[in-house]
């Protein structure tokens, strides 16, 4: 993610290179040409590591979105537009103190294939925390296409079995709804579902009737809010002698996989068609024309003054969001003002990684469609760069080169570590063993364990254990091969690069590697005599165990036990005092073995034959 190398792009060779005729076709009432120049890359500010519970108790402020706008002020975008003295501020912000604020959400879907809420509650916390005294009105807005609800009970065309509310929140009982009523309790707060009026389409100069204007070959919602203003989205703010432009959008889609072989993924230009009615007249969009609509609709209806991404769960293989095993939690929250380069980038560096779906990469074709498209329609038609609104973006962009990527976290990295077995255990074959584990931050919500002989995959324990339990048993097979260099290593499911591995080997079914047995005497060449006391002793090292076995060999057959559980001995070396038997034949061909017996397999014998006389 580190910044490249990037062209300055002047706003009159912008304007050279897509024409000045193009600038002015059908410009919106609000359209201006200032001799400011755009940004010259296209910034993106990427949070993570956002807090499972990012609220603290009684504040709607949100950590992810905290850690968002203060990224995006150290980067010269302020969210308020003030000159007061104070955080997030400077007179080329995005949000005045009188401006009407619609935020755009996903509620066509319900669980975590809708917007998640907790954003909202902290985006529009913020948006009341105006330095200057907020005076306007937030508008939470949706278009579901006659599938939506506000309330996130919807049963998506029967994507659902009911319609029990389950917002994409941490207590899924706050739904958009919830918020305006019972969070907020706010008149500057409301929600308005664009569904009962998308069939409704008005003139011009219609200022009363709720429901769509078209333009070109796109529509757009004209409503008036609950605090009693007329917000006709491509003109403004209705003042009933002319239009004020103290309308901004904010636009805050969910990531996540949309199908296969159409639009594959839902980020914020796919967003747009929220807002535009579908039974507008203008013919079938999906998804062939897909970038041309959503690029119009930012370039000639309302370019979102903020686009944010959220990604604090992911749908990776079913765009409603359910069940859970379709999603993936990523706590990350994307934002951009040019909507190409953020969906590219998000993407290729959020979705994309989470399985490596070849569908959800930025080049494949079928996304590099509608990107294109939104791209040469959006540039096409002027840009976005508007200053008076805290728009500096100018030519949107699908090349990596031409934008400049800023990274936050908002909480501590997420952490997982193996406690146990972490290195020197021995364990045996037909035992029951734990494996345990610590974890900090969110490390996901189930492991994968595996058991490694050197560097290779010997066996996988479960890929389901639960994270939240901190251990899981393991019932060794009593057919696992000997080893003694076995490692345990876990691997969060949601994060695979987040694992840990035992730090040392262990031993299943023998000695710990290190781990040897020499005889030292008798050691070769030695004479003793039958009846006589003599001393066996041994060196060894590593874990042997407490005690040994020792034989008598002749010939490399074993003929006599001398002691069937001999104390190992301390400090690296044992010995014991043996009686030779009176009756032992004589020979020039006999060896001393000490074996362990916690371990069979370690064993040392006497490097040569010694002699046993009269």
């Amino acid at each position: 993610m580190a910044k490249k190398q990037k062209t300055n792009v002047s706003r009159r060779k912008f304007i050279g290179t897509f024409g000045a005729s193009s600038l002015l076709l059908l410009a919106p009432p609000w359209a201006k040409r200032l001799e400011a120049e755009p940004a010259a890359f296209s910034d993106i500010f990427h949070v993570e590591n956002i807090p499972n519970a990012p609220f603290t108790e009684g504040d709607n402020r949100h950590a992810g979105v905290e850690a968002l706008l203060a990224l995006m002020h150290d980067q010269g975008l302020a969210f308020y537009r003030s000159g007061a003295a104070a955080p997030l501020c400077a007179p080329q912000g995005l949000i005045a103190a009188d401006d009407v604020v619609l935020i755009k959400v996903n509620a066509q879907w319900k669980y975590r294939g809708c917007t998640n809420s907790d954003v909202i509650r902290g985006l529009v916390q913020r948006i009341l925390d105006h330095p200057d005294g907020f005076r306007g009105e937030v508008v939470i807005v949706e278009n579901g296409q006659g599938r939506g609800s506000l309330r996130c009970d919807t049963r998506g065309a029967g994507a659902y079995e009911n319609t029990d509310v389950h917002a994409n929140a941490v207590n899924e009982a706050h739904s958009f709804v919830h918020l305006v009523e019972q969070v907020f309790a706010d008149p500057r707060v409301s929600a308005f579902l664009f569904d009962p009026i998308r069939s409704t389409f008005i003139g011009a100069e219609d200022h009363a009737t709720n429901g769509y204007r078209r333009f070109e070959n796109v529509s757009y919602p004209c409503f008036t809010s609950a605090g009693g203003r007329r917000i006709e989205l491509r003109e403004g703010i209705w003042t009933g002698a002319g239009y004020s432009q103290n309308l901004k959008l904010i636009n805050v889609p969910v990531l996540k996989h949309h199908d296969s072989g159409g639009s594959e993924i839902t980020a914020s230009l796919k967003h747009m068609y929220g807002l535009v009615s579908m039974v507008d007249g203008f013919g079938e969009r999906h998804y062939l024309r897909l970038g041309e609509t959503c690029g119009k609709m930012m370039a000639l209806v309302r370019p979102p003054v903020l686009n944010i991404i959220d990604a604090i769960w992911v749908s990776l293989t079913a765009l409603k969001g359910h069940p859970v095993d379709t999603t993936r939690r990523r706590n990350t929250l994307v934002a951009s003002q040019d909507p190409v380069a953020l969906d590219y980038w998000t993407a290729k560096h959020v979705l994309y990684p989470i399985d490596g779906n070849p569908r959800h990469h930025p080049g494949h074709e079928s996304i590099q469609r509608w990107l294109q498209q939104a791209e040469q329609t959006i540039n096409g038609r002027g840009g976005l760069y508007h200053p008076e609104w805290g728009i500096v973006v100018g030519a949107v962009t699908r090349d990596e080169a031409a934008m400049s990527v800023h990274s936050a976290q908002a909480g501590p990295p997420p952490a997982l570590l193996l406690t146990a077995p972490n290195g020197g255990e021995t364990w045996k074959r037909g035992s029951a063993q734990t494996i345990a584990w610590s974890f900090s931050g969110d490390a996901g919500t189930r492991l994968s364990i595996l058991l490694l002989s050197g560097a290779v995959t010997k066996l996988t324990l479960t890929r389901t254990a639960s994270l939240a339990n901190g251990s899981f048993k393991w019932n060794i097979p009593a057919d696992l091969p000997k080893g003694n260099q076995y490692r345990i290593r876990i691997i969060s499911r949601e994060y695979p690069s987040l694992q840990d591995t035992s730090d040392q080997v262990i031993a299943i079914g023998m000695a710990p590697a290190g781990t040897k047995l020499t005889v030292t005497s008798p050691n070769g060449g030695e004479s003793w005599q039958r009846g006589s006391r003599q001393i066996i002793t041994w060196a060894y090292s590593g874990q042997p165990g407490a005690d040994v076995l020792i034989l008598l060999l002749k010939a490399g057959k074993v003929v006599q036990t001398i002691s069937a559980k001999a104390s190992l001995g301390a400090d690296g070396t044992g010995s014991f005092s043996w009686l030779i038997p009176a009756s032992l034949a004589s020979g020039r061909d006999y060896a001393i073995r000490v074996r362990s017996l916690a371990f069979p397999d370690c064993r040392g014998q006497s490097a040569g034959y010694f002699t046993i006389s009269r």
